[in-house]
């Protein structure tokens, strides 16, 4: 892929939403691009993670557990691995192509010196990081509902 497709690409990406044209240029021409065939293992559960990675074409699924339990399915313009990002994180999941899969890794030395550079990018990531926790928050709460109201469910009709 080109500099300029790369741009795009990364513009689309949700977590580099509001980056300017500079920002991705720079993470464009930083990142890493691999290709891995059908089959090619990118990363184990529970290794350590050095970044994150956008999908350019092809498609990642993560895994879980010792029987590779499918978690879920990423495409172009997903972004994996993205609290490596922020801090030194373990893999959550395994990661494996299921066709050719071409990739832009952003490690995060990159990423920690492009928010070093641009303080206005932390600011902005800070914002989002906020938002989705709420967000997550909020999801957590409509599950723990759910719950309790099935615990009252069983309760009763133990009790009948």
């Amino acid at each position: 892929m080109s500099l300029d497709a790369d741009i795009r690409l990364l513009g689309k990406v949700r977590l580099f939403a509001g980056f300017g044209p500079d920002h991705l240029r720079l993470l464009a021409f930083g990142a890493e691009a691999r290709t891995l065939g059908v089959g090619t293992r990118l990363y184990r559960q529970g290794s350590l993670s050095d970044g994150g990675y956008v999908i350019v074409r092809g498609n990642i699924e993560l895994m879980s557990g010792l029987n590779d339990t499918l978690i879920s399915s990423h495409g172009p313009g997903s972004l994996i691995g993205e609290m490596a990002l922020i801090s030194e994180t373990m893999n959550a999941a395994s990661a494996v192509a299921t066709e050719n899969t071409e990739i832009l890794k952003i490690s995060r030395a990159l990423f920690h010196r492009m928010l070093n550079e641009y303080p206005e990018l932390a600011v902005l990531l800070q914002k989002r990081i906020a938002e989705e926790a709420a967000e997550f928050t909020s999801k957590l709460e409509v599950i723990r509902a759910k719950l309790d109201h099935a615990n009252s469910l069983a309760e009763r009709a133990e009790k009948s």
